[in-house]
């Protein structure tokens, strides 16, 4: 449950159209200060009163267009440095008023108000701050009118007071912390919000409908802003870390000793270039009290993607997110710039019985410029360079070999973008640049030297309260390097330039480049008042390559597809809103050849009573699969069936939970895969709050790649095995906040799997009718398990091995946990304790023993870190 915004990006309804065409008559009027205002959340300064009030809030949920069952009203000040909002929120009932106390930026459902500011006045982005009734901070950038980038953070201040007739918040927002332009008569966007946590019941001052196609654009505006010059907003954010790190095997390891010393000295810093350019620069950054990554076994060839969490490339979401695929939100899976690749763990590795490795790439530093202007533009630059990266090994007998990781490399990016009809229309493009100084390293053959990526996009809104949308994207990307290195691309999952039979892509293992492009469309609106729909294609070639700066899965493919949504987001008795959608889809390669088209449905209801109910299912009429074999022929593959069911409780309640499960079967392939994952949060005080979330899953695939091998007479063979995987999981998170500007943190994440690998196989006709013809089993006499946990394979029953490959199963055992102390002991400034800790271990058993596994996690060699880090923010 979003509690500062709950924004949705669906076209709007007939019902809801006139309110929404309101909106923009909402105008509040702001006052200068003329007499001192202390924030201590009680509004009894006398220069309050110089403000004018101003209420008639509009109810969005969960009775839209209701009236709201509490006053609210709120007042704004301004001086030279700052913006002052004063708030009140009566309650009729002052003991049921939710002041729930817990960290920073956390949504919960407590009491809160939030004001939300488009001081660019572009219709399309506007910061926003909220503050609950225990005097919690959370802050929020809006961006695209509708998208919303939580990450980022203000330096500001608040208050709230509980009183005999409700509750008051006083906020001070300085100007540094907003960008607007150097006009005399500043004219702003104004959204104020308030949520009564007990009921959920979310009211704006200035109506905006669930279903309404945007958000920032319907808000109201904030006028009598006069004399108000933009500062140099110059901020800097050094910070200094040290503590100390222990292995549980150090004492035979040559590189560590018992406990390794760790320490860091950095910056992060501000400027303001112009009244809305922002130059952000990091010397040297420090991450080291972000959470963990999730453990998880990967067996297929594709790349796992991992979510941003560092501060600096998560700020300025809204100019740097570069979306490449049909989502447009800000985790979007496919995109031209992908910050985790700054900072990245390097791409070569030595083998050692020890090694001595960084296990991150340094950041020597980061700039970003970014800004708009009054007329509709907006852009960001960026650029980072990392620093070379060595490693030792030992062989453990004392013999050591040194060599490069990675190489120095330069990340770059420049985006564009023009907004047009306040927002309705707009035109985008950006540019992406890496380039690395391979020469003398020994990593010439394995790295591109140069790689460059591009797209445009446009979007635009018509019609009947622009109910329709269209959105469309033109993408190209060119690497350069050495031959070898132009294979190794051109082989990999992605491409398959190899497969003996793709007619339309042949190896060249002679190039030094290799080019591709892309195109995404959709477009999409409202039939009648509850019917939604939309249609499109994502395309692109076999040379697609984005991935040195941004992550994509996929290349020489063509997805046209269609979508149908009913929706009813009138609160009635029983439900308060629900939707039904419905969508088909088919795909082939780049060169038209249908591979295989599939449909689902699914449904998603919101009860009365706060509780969430969702169900899918899906057909898949999968027939043609170019990656089975991973650079082999492609395999003819059997149709599935999915289904999913999710519940969520009410959030409101001391204990809430949330359960989900799916299945999907193969019946062709006897293969089904089976999962189970949970929740259960319990508020045991107002400001403790526990988290436990078990997850299983089993898996059995007749189709498990293995190994792809060239005999002793150079014949390919494709090895495939029938796998049964389960992998267990539980994830523990405590919060314990003492005030909101102190508080501390537990996570803590076991996790196991195991798979175990049977009918040992080799494909033979790949696009047989019969699926067991499509393969041959190894016989008893053909496959042996020889030392090293090492399959051999005699065909020919000679005695003598023709090929082999590694035992496929695993067992695997892993603990990631940290514990965060943190104090904001001033605005901006903080305080971290940082303690965490892991263990991993592994084995070929391919079963899952939970007795055993706890019991060897245990024992397994772990690591132990304790940081203490202090950041001072200065701001002039």
């Amino acid at each position: 449950m979003r509690t500062l915004l709950a924004i949705s990006t669906v076209v709007i309804s007939a019902g809801a159209a006139g309110e929404a065409a309101a909106a923009s008559d909402r105008v509040a009027v702001a006052a200068r200060r003329t007499q001192p205002v202390v924030v201590d959340g009680r509004l009894d300064e006398a220069a309050w009163s110089s403000a004018p009030a101003h209420g008639d809030f509009w109810q969005r949920e969960p009775k839209e267009g209701a009236a709201p069952s509490q006053r609210t009203e709120f007042r704004v000040l301004y001086d030279d440095q700052a913006i002052y909002v004063g708030l009140r929120a009566d309650d009729d009932d002052r003991p049921a008023i939710r002041a729930l106390l817990h960290r920073r930026d956390q949504e919960s459902v407590s009491d809160w108000v939030g004001v939300m500011l488009d001081s660019y006045h572009d219709r399309r982005t506007a910061f926003g701050f909220g503050v609950n009734a225990a005097g919690v901070q959370r802050d929020v950038l809006l961006y695209n009118d509708t998208q919303e980038d939580v990450s980022w953070d203000a330096v500001w201040s608040s208050a709230t007071s509980i009183d005999a007739t409700g509750w008051t918040a006083e906020l001070r927002i300085p100007l540094g912390q907003l960008r607007f332009s150097g006009r005399a008569d500043q004219e702003w966007g104004l959204q104020v919000m308030r949520f009564v946590g007990r009921d959920g019941e979310q009211s704006l001052w200035s109506p905006s409908p669930r279903n309404a196609p945007g958000f920032v654009s319907n808000f109201g505006r904030l006028d009598g802003l006069a004399g108000l010059a933009p500062s140099r907003r110059l901020e800097v954010l050094p910070y200094v870390s040290g503590g100390l790190g222990r292995r549980s095997d150090a004492a035979a390891d040559p590189f560590h000793g018992a406990a390794d010393p760790l320490g860091n000295v950095g910056l992060d810093a501000r400027y303001g270039l112009g009244p809305a350019v922002t130059l952000t620069a990091t010397v040297n950054p420090d991450f080291g009290q972000v959470e963990a990554d999730p453990s998880q076994v990967n067996l297929t060839a594709n790349e796992t993607y991992f979510a941003e969490k560092r501060p600096f490339f998560l700020e300025g979401t809204e100019i740097f997110q570069v979306n490449i695929g049909q989502g447009d939100g800000p985790d979007g899976r496919d995109t031209l710039f992908y910050s985790r690749r700054i900072g990245a763990p390097p791409h070569a590795e030595l083998d050692g019985a020890y090694v001595d490795a960084p296990t991150g790439t340094t950041i020597y530093g980061a700039a970003k410029v970014a800004g708009k202007t009054a007329g509709g533009w907006s852009f960001g630059l960026l650029e980072a360079l990392t620093g070379e990266e060595s490693a030792i090994a030992d062989d453990g007998a004392g013999a050591r070999t040194r060599g490069v990781v990675e190489p120095l490399t330069n990340y770059a990016l420049a985006t564009v973008r023009r907004d047009l009809r306040d927002g309705k229309t707009t035109a985008a493009a950006a540019l992406t640049h890496v380039a690395r100084a391979l020469d003398g390293t020994g990593l010439e053959d394995a790295l591109h030297d140069q790689a460059v990526t591009g797209g445009t996009t446009f979007e635009h809104r018509w019609g009947r309260d622009d109910g329709w949308s269209l959105t469309a994207r033109l993408l190209g990307t060119w690497v350069q390097g050495s031959p070898a290195a132009i294979a190794d691309t051109q082989t990999a999952i992605l491409h398959l330039y190899q497969r003996p039979d793709a007619d339309h892509v042949e190896l060249d293992p002679t190039r030094t480049s290799l080019a591709g492009w892309g195109g995404v469309f959709s477009v999409g609106g409202r039939l009648g008042t509850h019917v939604r729909v939309a249609g499109g294609g994502d395309v692109r070639s076999p040379g697609f390559e984005a991935n040195d700066l941004g992550f994509h899965n996929g290349a020489d493919f063509a997805i046209p597809w269609l979508w149908a949504q009913y929706r009813d987001d009138e609160a009635g008795a029983l439900i308060s809103t629900w939707n039904a959608n419905a969508s088909v889809w088919g795909y082939s390669p780049s060169a038209p050849a249908l591979f295989g088209y599939g449909g689902d449905g699914n449904i998603n209801a919101t009860f009365a009573n706060f509780w969430n109910l969702g169900a899918s299912a899906s057909v898949e009429k999968s027939m043609i699969d170019a990656q089975a074999l991973r650079g082999g022929r492609s395999l003819r593959v059997e149709p599935s069936v999915s289904t999913r069911l999710s519940v969520n409780s009410d959030g409101r309640k001391a204990v809430s939970f949330e359960a989900s499960g799916d299945l999907r079967r193969q019946p062709g392939t006897d293969s089904v895969t089976a999962g189970i994952s949970g929740g259960v949060t319990v508020q045991a005080r107002s400001n403790v709050e526990l988290f436990i979330g078990p997850s299983y899953q089993q898996r059995i695939d007749d189709a498990q790649f293995v190994d792809a091998l060239i005999d002793d007479v150079g014949s390919a063979h494709f090895v495939f095995a029938r796998i049964t995987q389960e992998t267990l999981g539980l994830t523990l998170r405590g919060s314990w906040t003492f005030t909101p500007d102190l508080s501390l943190q537990v996570y803590a994440q076991p996790f196991m799997a195991a798979g175990s690998y049977a009918r040992l196989k080799q494909t033979r006709d790949t696009h047989a009718a019969r699926w067991e013809d499509r393969f041959e089993r190894y016989g008893s006499t053909e496959l042996r398990r020889g030392p090293d946990d090492v399959y051999l394979v005699d065909e020919d029953g000679d005695g003598a091995a023709e090929y082999g490959f590694d035992v496929p199963d695993f067992t695997v055992r892993e603990l990631r946990s940290n514990l965060v102390l943190r104090w904001q002991y001033r605005p901006g400034s903080t305080l971290f304790f940082i303690w965490s800790h892991g263990r991993s271990d592994q084995t070929v058993d391919g079963d899952l023993r939970l007795g055993r596994d706890v019991d060897a996690l245990v024992g397994a060699a772990g690591e132990h870190v304790v940081m203490l880090k202090a950041s001072y923010w200065f701001g002039l």
